[in-house]
């Protein structure tokens, strides 16, 4: 990580944590609001549905390449997270708030093990092979809308996942 984007960094934490309601007015200026936008009705019970996790909290594999957070504009890429991942093998890379506690335990905000949990009781089928940790605070928005977004539409589709979790960062 650049030093300008570990300051950088520095004061986005700083600035979260004492402004609060600007921080989320600045971080929130360039989403469109949609209205209209279509319920989803569950079609059968929790326990029949095969649920995924998806994350902006810029969770990973310590095995991938970490995500690019020297880019401005943010990194619209994704990482692919199987079901069977262990807490020791995750890792989180992002500028746009204190990891020390995800990095510490990442079932804070990629809580794998509790749905795992949620299997073994028959509380839900399965949890999907296919999660998906995302890196929040992109700027830029087109691309990751463009281009990942469909591409985990598809995965989620062809796993064929019930429920996707969104476990924001």
């Amino acid at each position: 990580m650049k030093r300008k984007t570990k300051v950088k960094s520095k004061l986005s934490v700083a600035f979260s944590t004492n402004f609060p309601e600007a921080y989320k007015k600045f971080t929130l200026k360039h989403v469109n609001e949609r209205q209209g936008m279509p319920e989803t009705v569950l079609a059968k019970p929790f326990r029949e549905c095969k649920v995924a996790l998806i994350t902006t909290s810029g969770i990973h594999l310590k095995s991938d390449r970490p995500f690019d957070v020297d880019n401005p504009a943010g990194d619209p890429t994704y990482r692919l997270i199987p079901a069977a991942a262990q807490e020791e093998e995750l890792t989180v890379t992002h500028i746009y708030y204190n990891t020390k506690f995800a990095k510490t335990d990442p079932t804070i905000v990629f809580p794998l093990p509790q749905l795992r949990a949620l299997t073994d009781k028959g509380e839900i089928r399965s949890v999907a092979d296919v999660n998906v940790g995302l890196n929040g605070g992109i700027l830029e928005t087109s691309a990751v809308e463009q281009e990942a977004i469909p591409k985990v539409m598809a995965l989620f589709e062809n796993e064929q996942v019930d429920i996707a979790l969104l476990v924001p960062g």
